[in-house]
């Protein structure tokens, strides 16, 4: 369907919800095909459980309802010991960095805020003090894109 050069282009989050929907139509193949057969083994029998197992190991929301549910435990936890308020303060900035964890920009694309990008590349559009100072001293009209 597609090579390996694109494989390596698409973001970790779709590659893992295309390998859940691949792994749900294997299921229905096999359901389909087990139902065709009525006849029913012992190793079918394990066979469905693990499949369930692995339906909900990698099912998308597994992770983040098992972080949240760890997290009120600890704050329960935390504040039955009289805790709890520096349980949630610690965990604001805990949080804030695992959400900017998930996502990384891409070699080519641009962040917002020039300092990090290469050379100090800027995106188009964006409002410099150097364009407001020129507009301030010579009016908008004399603005213009400065390469």
């Amino acid at each position: 369907m597609s090579d390996s050069s694109d494989q390596e282009e698409v973001p970790p989050h779709l590659a893992r919800y295309r390998e859940y929907k691949r792994k749900q139509e294997l299921r229905k193949q096999k359901k389909a095909a087990q139902s065709a057969a009525p006849q029913e083994s012992p190793q079918a029998s394990s066979d469905n459980t693990s499949s369930t197992l692995d339906n909900f190991i990698n099912h998308p929301l597994t992770t983040p309802l098992l972080k949240l549910a760890l997290w009120v435990f600890l704050l329960l936890f935390f504040a039955h010991h009289e805790f709890g308020s520096v349980f949630f303060l610690v965990s604001i900035p805990v949080f804030v960095w695992q959400s900017m964890e998930e996502y990384k920009r891409g070699p080519r694309e641009l962040s917002a805020y020039s300092v990090f990008n290469k050379n100090l590349e800027k995106l188009d559009g964006t409002f410099t003090s150097e364009q407001w100072e020129r507009e301030l001293k010579y009016g908008a009209a004399a603005v213009r894109k400065q390469d």
